[in-house]
């Protein structure tokens, strides 16, 4: 039987995007604003033009990895971060912010809007390919609170820095989805339409590992942008380097060693090669000698190599949660090792003097925090997404284009 395709999108989507956008329109126009800050400088643009670059190039080609999911990967990633970026910057501005002044529009709201968006991305290629594009706006309008919550309490009442507060986003978005596929999308198990669609071929793999190119490109500038001293900005973008240097070489090495013919696998390469520059996020900026986050790149790519090679298909038949594009292998572990790192690094620091035990202990505790506000975000907003009102696509529409896009060339033939 042929598969069936919906033939029409206008009933909520277009309305629901006009919605949102009159409403983030308004709320410039009457709460922010409406002229922007006098910058002393825009010598910043640079940086924050490389973190444009990895969200809607890096992330975009990174999910188009599906032989069947090209467009929908790629164009899905420009719309929910071009609506998470208007939505973070309402959120710092208004809503979660550190002082009572209103402050105008400025380069530190982009960065803010921009980094803001990471974990919604993460979380998204946990659920790619799962979701109708209804459903993906919705999980970003609502993850984005709780993201910004999240980055609220430690900088507010724990007292942590607004860098590691940020970097927190891959643990965040990893596990967010991870908790959104678990309470909403039924185990794939046994779906022939569903595995044979979530194949990819070698030209998809080739625009795949493009946006991974951009992103280990890219990377330092990602975890220096909020960066003020110079001595951290400095530390930052030469720790990244190393880390990230040797988390490639590792997981070249191990993908081979773990693969029964001995031959490497794309899916590791694509993917592994960045756990050096998510764990590094964390230490890089306090590390004073490279041989630290060079062995931080080492263990995070042997623990991001092994989880794709021995957990990515086995967990949605044991656990029941299908992670489309690895997530937990690429963000998800690595972030909590780099948080373990940071913890390990301030207790070292701090041996027999007993000073900064306690910035070690907030640490470990907002590990904690974020786990808990992302598992339990995520499944309440699984829940939610079920409602039939924003037209969750069927099992055999999974992975495919032809649900959401025209294909005059296909469609003329039929």
């Amino acid at each position: 039987m042929a598969p069936r395709y919906s033939a029409s999108l206008r009933g909520c989507l277009p309305w629901l995007l006009l919605l949102l956008q009159s409403v983030f329109i308004l709320v410039f126009l009457i709460f922010l604003p409406n002229d922007y800050g006098l910058q002393k400088s825009l010598n910043e643009y640079p940086v924050l033009q490389d973190v444009n670059v990895m969200i809607f190039l890096g992330f975009g080609f990174l999910f188009g990895f599906l032989k069947k999911f090209g467009f929908s990967g790629i164009a899905f990633n420009f719309l929910n971060a071009a609506i998470g970026f208007q939505w973070a910057v309402i959120l710092d501005s208004l809503i979660f912010k550190n002082s009572t002044d209103l402050q105008a529009i400025g380069i530190n709201s982009l960065k803010i809007g921009l980094m803001c968006t990471f974990p919604v991305l993460i979380s998204c290629g946990v659920v790619l390919g799962k979701m109708s594009p209804l459903q993906l706006i919705v999980m970003t309008v609502l993850e984005l609170p709780l993201f910004s919550a999240n980055r609220y309490i430690m900088t507010s009442y724990l007292k942590m820095s607004n860098h590691n507060s940020m970097m927190h986003g891959h643990i965040f978005g990893a596990y967010f989805g991870l908790a959104v596929s678990w309470s909403m999308i039924p185990p794939l198990t046994g779906n022939k339409a569903s595995e044979e669609n979530e194949k990819s071929r070698p030209l998809s793999e080739i625009f795949s590992i493009l946006g991974t190119l951009f992103l280990w490109m890219f990377w330092p500038s990602y975890n220096s942008i909020l960066l003020t001293e110079s001595f951290q900005l400095r530390n930052a973008i030469y720790n990244t380097f190393f880390s990230m240097a040797a988390s490639t070489v590792t997981v070249f090495s191990v993908s081979s060693l773990l693969n029964q013919k001995g031959k490497l696998t794309m899916m590791n390469v694509r993917n592994a090669i960045l756990a050096g520059g998510v764990s590094a996020g964390f230490i890089a900026y306090i590390v004073q000698h490279p041989w630290i986050s060079m062995t931080l790149g080492l263990i995070s790519g042997i623990v991001s190599t092994i989880s794709f090679t021995y957990s990515q298909y086995t967990m949605n038949s044991i656990t029941l949660i299908h992670d489309t594009c690895g997530i937990q292998g690429t963000f998800g572990m690595p972030g909590i090792l780099g948080g373990i790192a940071y913890t390990v690094i301030i207790l070292m620091a701090d041996f027999g003097i007993g000073i900064l035990s306690s910035q070690a202990l907030v640490g470990a505790g907002c590990i904690l925090l974020t786990l808990a506000l992302s598992l339990a975000g995520g499944i309440l907003t699984g829940l939610l997404l079920k409602c039939k009102l924003l037209r969750p696509p069927k099992e055999w529409h999974f992975f495919h284009d032809r649900p959401y896009w025209e294909f005059p060339h296909v469609d003329s033939h039929m």
